[in-house]
């Protein structure tokens, strides 16, 4: 369902729906083979593009103070993305700070700029443990938990009804380190409602929109380790439960915060666990693709260089799975990505993350996204 709404009866006519601007710089651009990052870059088509020939879609977050206040940045957005998201400015917090003050201004910044460059929009999450209004947890403790949960998603996803293409309804409700026998977090919602939380918002979300597709997103479910394993358990389990219910979850969303120093990524295991997604009847999205070097040398190239290789490697694995159905990544340049201030690197460098460098030029990380969807088979799930 996912892809046939994404790609239109086919990648080239999706393209065409979701994208024309970039058709129209397909049509001039320079042959695609060549994947060289650099300011020449600039003129070729951009990431979305390539994604969509393999009937994927390719996207990036955009924060609010981007919008605002960086239009070299936001030129750059239409060039590689067809779908944009946030989720600052969809937050609980942003759009209802007070229990009967509602709020889209933000949220509707964004809306504004994706219809104007016909870009498609993916926003979450309506249900979180990070982003709550300061008043929420006490009125939580109240017997209208339920009520509040359901009158926040009917008015903010009503709101927005049949504007999205995915919600993230439910995010990071997957804890194991807490200790719970069934992995979820022990969150406000699950201290006010129980685990039926999670069925309570899906319910709610399709109730309130019944054409965007339904997500959740969740976290550190990328290498192989103990902790990571315990994750993707706790994950099947929880979707596995929501599917026998009959709740109206639709897809998982992998966040996808990697780390390049990092040598315990093992295809296998992703592509496993993807598989087992896949195999309860839901789709994929990669919703937070970014790729941390704060344990790599200070020398920008090569730092650049064992980035793109992680992605690729990370990339490959993912895409395997006909299921997946796009890549977004945390950010599209790294002039704007909180890592410098969540992981900042000991030798007070700034980061270099994500597709397009401060300049907005293209990377080795782009080019390595670029063959990745390139040589992403064309198989009949797409």
């Amino acid at each position: 369902m996912m892809r046939d709404e994404i790609s239109r009866r086919g990648a080239i006519r999706g393209l065409a729906a979701l994208a024309p601007p970039l058709l129209g710089a397909a049509a001039s651009a320079p042959p695609i083979g060549t994947d060289e990052p650099g300011p020449k870059r600039q003129v070729h088509p951009g990431l979305h593009y390539r994604a969509m020939l393999k009937a994927l879609f390719y996207g990036a977050a955009i924060a609010p103070h981007a919008l605002r206040g960086d239009p070299a940045l936001m030129a750059a957005v239409p060039t590689e993305c067809g779908v944009v998201g946030s989720t600052a400015s969809f937050s609980w917090a942003e759009i209802q700070p007070k229990p009967e003050l509602f709020g889209f201004d933000h949220a509707e910044m964004l809306m504004a700029f994706a219809a104007r460059h016909a870009l498609r929009v993916r926003a979450g999450a309506l249900i979180g443990h990070r982003g709550n209004p300061a008043w929420l947890d006490a009125r939580l403790g109240e017997a209208s938990a339920e009520k509040v949960l359901g009158a926040h998603i009917a008015a903010v996803a009503g709101h927005f009804r049949h504007r999205l293409m995915q919600w993230d309804v439910v995010t990071e409700a997957i804890a194991p380190a807490d200790g719970r026998s069934d992995g979820l977090r022990e969150g406000l919602w699950l201290k006010a409602l129980g685990p039926r939380y999670v069925d309570l918002a899906f319910h709610a979300a399709a109730a309130a929109d019944a054409q965007a597709v339904l997500v959740l997103n969740e976290n550190d479910l990328d290498y192989a380790t103990p902790a990571a394993t315990r994750r993707r358990g706790a994950t099947l389990d929880l979707l596995s439960g929501l599917k026998a219910r009959g709740v109206p979850v639709q897809a998982l969303g992998v966040q996808a915060h990697l780390e390049a120093a990092r040598s315990d990524l093992d295809q296998r295991v992703i592509a496993d666990f993807l598989g087992s997604v896949a195999g309860l009847g839901l789709k994929i999205v990669i919703t937070e693709l970014d790729i941390r070097d704060n344990g790599l040398p200070a020398e920008p190239s090569a730092r650049d260089a064992t980035v793109a290789a992680h992605g690729r490697a990370y990339l490959d694995a993912v895409l395997s799975e006909p299921a997946v159905v796009g890549v977004c990544t945390w950010g599209l340049s790294d002039r704007r990505t909180p890592l410098n201030e969540e992981f900042p690197r000991a030798d007070g460098l700034p980061q270099r993350p994500l597709p397009l460098d401060r300049d907005l030029q293209r990377k080795p990380l782009w080019a390595a996204m670029a063959r990745a969807f390139d040589t992403t088979p064309a198989q009949a799930g797409r």
